[in-house]
């Protein structure tokens, strides 16, 4: 194998060529095995993805103007330290004073500038044949890595900025080594990536860590000018560039520092226009403006969310313009533009502030003076309650279920009870009943009125009578019927009493008789009938 020697103590592999071995690779076995190396951690690939010395050489410690300040955590109280953190004697010298501290810590965030700038021709372009490009080159003394940057200039019509990442780069001399401080020198040249690059100046930092290190740089000259820094620039109008802008499709916050500054904080405001409440919120970040309108429940207004979206206001809106008629300078509405005691306008519609919320209040009395009621927009008085007029019945469908719609927007069925249904499935009473009329015709008419418990319906029932000439069947459907003569709201057994009258549906019937069933159920249901006077009656057929 070949081997390359550079310095005195440094040895570095570089070339070797070998057909096979049978050697293990571990350390110690293998030709590449530095003898000198006795550190062998393992780095992890995250870490060497960040780390821009991917070989983890070692980084030589150079002789710094200024140390930079440790960032160490407070001393403890000698009280609170244990044992095992006492410090004891060094027996083979003198006490260590200083931590240790690795060369890539002690090295961190001392960077060597230099400015410098290559020449590029130009072609086809009756201003310039050639024009300079200044850069910057930024050489990190912790990690050997350096990167170049070119400052901006407005309408250059080059890309700019970064000129190339942050890396470790190598001499173009083909040696292989990695470039070094001692490449960089004032009012010299350095090739990098093919490219000539002169430098002019340096700051002063590096001025300084050269001087100590025996090494210094050189008076600074001055850089040159090209034809497109001679030209005198034309002062772009804050108008003309918004529009160049909104033309390329971006929109840009005029002041980037207010929208960091005073992000999500809102002034809100409390108000009142033609008798009707509004929420006026301000925002600090980009001095836009929205109106909300605020609902109570049943105020008889549709539930709009907002009367003006989200937008800058102009304070004179003077009407459309035509195109070429827009002044180039508008004045907006702003927070200086509110006031305790004075409506605000937005478009001709004044608006009366009522009160503000807190931080509203504190923002105004510290910046402005102005001193505006906390508080909020109290809902309106409840109007008094009409009365619920019930109309009549008009005799179509169930009542209950006629009520359902007077008393809900959507009724719900009427509630039956279950246990009564139960105990009373099948339990009917039978009467015998006529007309109590004057027709002559209806005088000898009988009829059979059936009463069911188990959901307090009446039917009524005519049976054939032979050489009459009315047809028999059912006279009345079963459902419940009103008690327009008693106190209950319908028929129940109480009111069928034996020689009584009783009027279903306008037709007056007058009980004659009830079946043995019916008057064992009454003779035994006395009491749950409450009438009085009634005394038990004897079975009659129907």
């Amino acid at each position: 194998y070949q081997r390359r020697v550079h310095g005195d103590s440094n040895l570095e592999i570089d070339n070797i060529q070998m057909a096979s071995s049978s050697f293990p690779n571990l350390p110690g076995y293998v030709p590449t095995h530095d003898c000198t190396k006795t550190n062998w951690k393992k780095v992890s690939h995250d870490h060497l993805s960040k780390v821009t010395n991917p070989k983890n050489a070692d980084v030589p410690l150079y002789a710094l103007p200024r140390k930079p300040e440790p960032d160490l955590p407070p001393a403890k109280d000698p009280k609170s330290l244990s044992y095992s953190q006492t410090q004891f004697s060094n027996p083979n010298g003198p006490d260590i004073k200083e931590k240790f501290e690795p060369n890539f810590v002690k090295l961190d965030k001392q960077v060597l500038r230099f400015y410098g700038y290559f020449q590029e021709s130009v072609a086809e372009c009756a201003l310039e044949t050639s024009k300079i490009r200044k850069v910057d080159f930024r050489y990190y003394l912790d990690d050997s890595t350096l990167s170049i940057s070119e400052p901006k200039q407005v309408n250059s019509g080059t890309p700019q900025g970064i000129f190339l990442k942050r890396q470790m780069v190598l001499k173009s001399d083909g040696s292989g080594l990695k470039v070094s401080p001692s490449d960089f020198k004032v009012c010299g040249d350095i090739t990098i990536y093919g490219r000539t690059y002169h430098l002019y100046d340096c700051d002063q930092y590096t001025r300084e860590f050269f001087a100590n290190i025996q090494q210094p740089q050189p008076e600074a000259e001055e850089a040159p000018t090209d034809n497109f820094e001679k030209k005198p620039q034309r002062e772009i109008k804050v108008h003309d560039r918004d529009f160049v802008e909104h033309t390329l499709g971006g929109v840009r916050v005029q002041s980037q520092k207010q929208f960091l500054d005073k992000d999500r904080k809102v002034l809100r405001f409390f108000a009142k226009s033609e008798d009707l409440p509004y929420t006026i919120h301000y925002f600090l970040a980009d001095d836009t403006i929205e109106v909300k309108e605020v609902h109570f429940s049943n105020d008889g207004c549709h539930p709009y969310p907002q009367l003006l979206k989200r937008q800058k206001l102009l304070k004179n809106p003077g009407g459309m313009f035509q195109p070429g008629q827009i002044p180039l300078v508008q004045e907006y509405i702003n927070e200086a533009d509110f006031f305790p005691d004075k409506p605000w306008e937005a478009y001709s519609r004044k608006f009366e502030i009522l009160s503000v919320d807190g931080f509203t209040s504190q923002y105004y009395e510290k910046k402005y003076g102005r001193k505006f009621a906390i508080g909020n927009l109290d809902p309106p008085k409840p109007g008094e309650p009409m009365p619920l007029v019930v109309p009549p019945y008009n005799g179509f469908g169930n009542e209950q279920d006629s009520l359902g719609y007077v008393y809900k927007l959507v009724p719900l069925p009427p509630k039956k009870d279950f246990f009564k249904f139960v105990d009373n499935d099948k339990v009917v009473l039978r009467y015998s009943a006529k007309l109590n009329t004057t027709i002559q015709e209806d005088l000898e008419r009988r009829f059979i009125i059936s009463y069911y418990l188990a959901d307090n319906t009446v039917s009524v029932y005519e049976p054939p009578v032979r050489n009459s000439g009315i047809e028999q069947g059912k006279f009345l459907e079963r459902k419940k019927y009103k008690n327009v003569t008693g106190l209950r709201d319908f028929i129940e057994p109480g009111d069928l009493i034996v020689g009584g009258q009783v009027i279903i549906n306008s037709y007056p019937f007058q009980i004659l008789s009830v079946d043995k069933y019916t008057e064992e159920w009454i003779n035994a249901n006395l009491k749950q009938l409450f009438i009085r006077n009634i005394k038990p009656v004897s079975y009659t057929h129907l």
